[in-house]
């Protein structure tokens, strides 16, 4: 079944084009492997990456900042409003003379009646509901001047009201909560709760503040809430007051938090897809307090000005907030969405592509990778059979005692053996270059002999398709129209047919050109299963095999059943 002579025979009859297409085939696989590897590719999409990540998170970043500015203005809005609504409840009006001097009188008869002082004030209490009166005879039980007593009052007035406008603006943080349908204790909550009680800083006690320390450790100065101007400031200039207010400490509180490392972690595990490090994420700016607070003021400066003219011409069918929705989505564009639809989508494609994967799987092994040895099969299967019998070679090769079938079957076997030697120089090739690029890519050294073997089993089956016209034609010039034609045509349909592919990027590809991709065999390699770690590509390799196989048998029944002009 097997002939020695014969075999050496192809082997010098064949090995120096072999040798040349072995050599030119691993030489551009090196320059493709190790140029591109370490070149200008990597820093395309490395600058692309960066560009699309930065402009997202600036555009998040200062909408985010937008958005806590105005729930905080808002909301101080409406702590103004209870503030008024409370100063003006009987309750917490300043005591008159008749009250206080009503509340002793039931204090004096309770001691009077053998009440303890503990008993006589709790009877005293309750000929009165105003805390100021309350707080002014205290004062003045325990022997305090008019003055001290009076400004015990305004004391007690000013906490009460105080306290009962922050407790409000809790309820009012809740309701605003569900009513934007965030759920209770989740991070959209917490985060409105804390633009509005951050921005407030509501005291808690004597020359005590709830959030002091977060603006200390920012090395801010911590805000205090003008809360005497809502009684004497008029309404136009209290608005103005608000407005500036929320924008400086809106601005702090989103940086504050930005910078935190927390939510650090949280932003990079987002960005995972993108390989952004922690690293790149600092050289971003977006781990610097001063840089992020820079960018939330200007975001904020620049929307109220826009918001502010809009809402002073403000059309027919317009409210406040479509005006402060349109308006923060003008001042937060990103890059993406500043572009084109289609541009867009490419670049955020482009930014996610495996490219240095992508141009050795697709456009070098099922491309530029073939090429070489798709003309070296066509003319190497030609010479084996059919280009013998063309020149007479073959009438004195079956006159020794070499049957039919040892000859189709060694020269099946060279053509067999010398492209896989020749695969194999390219796959040691790939590997050493592979461990020498420095590359940022998901192909692996497992990835890339699967990329070697499934272009060995496109050419084992074009193989296969030339071996077959060898045997069943005795004219080099039909041998190798025929079998040279189709895997031509093959190889060019795949090249048209990459345009149309996903492995194109959007921008440039033509969707009319896939088509082309169903008419080949060279499409049976799924190189993006392979990088993608699929499974996919596993059945169509037994495509291949089964290809290369049926052709390989079809031509030897044909070789040994047909009449050789001898």
């Amino acid at each position: 079944m097997f002939s020695k002579p014969l075999f050496k025979q192809s082997c010098k009859a064949n090995g120096l084009m072999w040798a040349i297409v072995t050599i030119a085939t691993c030489f551009m696989l090196a320059c493709v492997m190790m140029v591109v590897g370490g070149g200008d590719l990597a820093a395309v999409k490395v600058s692309v990456t960066d560009t699309i990540i930065k402009g997202e998170v600036t555009s998040r970043l200062q909408t985010r900042a937008i958005g806590n500015y105005l729930v905080a203005e808002n909301a101080l809005e409406h702590f103004d409003g209870t503030i008024l609504e409370l100063s003006g409840k009987e309750e917490y009006s300043v005591p008159e003379t008749e009250e206080v001097l009503a509340y002793l009188a039931a204090y004096n008869a309770a001691v009077s009646a053998g009440k303890t002082p503990e008993e006589a004030l709790a009877a005293a209490d309750s000929v009165t509901d105003k805390v100021a009166v309350r707080a002014c005879c205290a004062v003045l039980l325990a022997g305090g001047t008019q003055e001290e007593a009076y400004a015990a009052a305004a004391q007690a007035i000013y906490s009460s009201v105080y306290g009962g406008a922050v407790a409000e603006m809790r309820d009012y943080a809740a309701s605003l909560a569900e009513e934007k349908g965030y759920a209770e204790g989740s991070a959209e909550t917490l985060e409105l709760q804390g633009a509005i009680f951050y921005v407030l800083n509501p005291m808690t006690g004597e020359d005590e503040y709830m959030f002091d320390d977060f603006y200390t450790a920012l090395g801010e100065e911590p805000p205090r809430y003008d809360v005497a101007g809502i009684l004497t400031s008029s309404e136009e200039d209290r608005a103005d007051y608000r407005q500036e207010y929320a924008a400086e400490n809106a601005a702090v509180f989103i940086a504050g938090n930005m910078v935190g490392e927390e939510n650090i972690s949280m932003i990079l595990a987002a960005l995972k897809d993108y390989g952004v490090t922690a690293e790149q994420y600092a050289e971003f700016g977006f781990a610097d307090y001063a840089e992020v607070k820079e960018i939330s003021v200007f975001a904020l400066v620049d929307f109220r000005a826009n918001y502010a003219y809009r809402l002073e011409h403000m059309q027919d069918g317009e409210t406040e907030e479509s005006i402060a929705g349109e308006v923060t989505a003008g001042v937060a564009e990103s890059l993406l969405a500043s572009l084109p639809e289609g541009v867009a989508d490419a670049l955020a494609e482009i930014g996610q592509m495996d490219l240095y994967g992508s141009l050795v799987g697709s456009i070098f092994y099922k491309m530029a990778g073939l090429l070489l040895p798709v003309v070296y099969l066509i003319m190497t299967a030609n010479s084996l059979i059919a280009g013998q019998v063309d020149s007479g070679s073959m009438a004195y090769v079956l006159s020794t005692s070499v049957k039919r079938n040892t000859v189709v079957f060694t020269q099946a076997m060279f053509l067999v053996l010398s492209l896989f030697a020749m695969f194999f120089c390219t796959s040691v090739t790939s590997l050493v270059c592979f461990s020498l690029a420095e590359a940022d890519t998901g192909l692996t050294y497992g990835k890339l002999l699967l990329m070697n073997l499934g272009a060995f089993l496109v050419s084992f089956a074009m193989s296969g398709i030339c071996f077959f016209t060898s045997c069943q034609f005795n004219r080099s010039k039909y041998s190798m129209g025929i079998g040279g034609g189709i895997n031509m045509f093959f190889l060019v349909a795949s090249m048209l047919g990459l345009f149309g592919s996903s492995v194109m990027p959007s921008i440039m590809r033509m969707d009319a050109l896939n088509g082309f991709n169903y008419i080949t065999i060279i499409s049976l390699f799924d190189e993006v299963s392979v990088l993608a770690g699929g499974t996919a590509y596993l059945w169509k390799m037994a495509v291949l095999v089964a290809v290369g196989l049926i052709f390989y048998i079809a031509g030897s029944i044909r070789f040994r059943k047909k009449d050789l002009p001898l």
